[in-house]
């Protein structure tokens, strides 16, 4: 674990700042190699990307208020220090965003999603990498092959007040997002952006099980964690849109 690389004699990056703008990066480049997106005018990509760089920023901003929220964290700027980011509400607030601005411009939201969902997957892969070198977002004990010790200054160590072996559960992530990558890649379904929401919502929901870092708690139940509540909702509502979609498919006359 390097909660901080260094750059240089006396510079570091936090480990999670690098791989996350490692994963914004990639995944605009690996835009650039998409041949759907290719094709698109030079005014239409220029808008898509306008459109993920503000969702990118509301993203952050719906990632800080949702942790706040679930951790009765007053949000001011003075409190920053005390926030974390939870992914699901960043990629909630992302997405609504984006899909906001994709409509006023008059750009097929769902297609365009389609599209962009292997490079949402690239950004969410290394984002989780970052994850695991700052130490954030831990399993709890196993016994497991799997296990892995983070060291003494470690939030697992302080946390559990030892040396223990815990679940890599930001790596399950990665492999789990690297699996679905290679999916969308390769397969010819139509709607891989809500193959990937649907399957990682469900994965999160299980995954939430093996996680021991403080989840927070959202509507004053501690049955399900927020995390859990989230991936719920989405699960069901991109189901259902999926079932709409498919239905409307099925019933569209063919023309001759």
């Amino acid at each position: 674990m390097w909660r901080y690389i260094q750059i240089g004699e006396h510079s570091f990056i936090p480990a999670y700042n690098l791989f996350v703008g490692l994963g914004i990066a990639l995944a605009m480049l690996y835009l650039q190699y998409e041949k759907k997106f290719a094709n698109f005018s030079f005014q239409k990509k220029n808008a898509i990307h306008t459109g993920l760089f503000i969702s990118i920023i509301f993203g952050f901003i719906g990632a800080f208020t949702f942790d706040a929220y679930t951790q009765g964290i007053k949000l001011s700027l003075s409190n920053l220090n005390q926030i974390g980011l939870t992914l699901l509400g960043g990629i909630v607030a992302g997405l609504l965003t984006f899909s906001i601005f994709l409509k006023i411009k008059s750009i097929p939201v769902l297609s365009t999603l389609n599209i962009l969902t292997p490079a949402f997957c690239i950004s969410h892969l290394l984002g989780r990498v970052g994850c695991f070198f700052t130490g954030c977002c831990y399993g709890s004990p196993t016994n497991s092959i799997f296990g892995v010790q983070f060291p003494k200054d470690s939030l697992a160590h302080t946390h559990f007040q030892g040396d223990l072996h815990v679940h890599p559960t930001q790596l399950y992530e990665s492999i789990f997002i690297l699996f679905v990558f290679l999916f969308v890649r390769r397969s010819s379904i139509n709607n891989k952006f809500l193959f990937y929401i649907i399957s990682y919502s469900i994965f999160r929901f299980f995954i939430e099980f093996i996680r021991a870092d403080n989840r927070g708690i959202i509507f004053n139940q501690s049955f399900l964690t927020p995390s859990q509540f989230i991936s719920l909702t989405i699960a069901v509502f991109a189901t259902v849109l999926t079932y709409i979609i498919n239905r409307k498919s099925i019933h569209q006359p063919i023309n001759s």
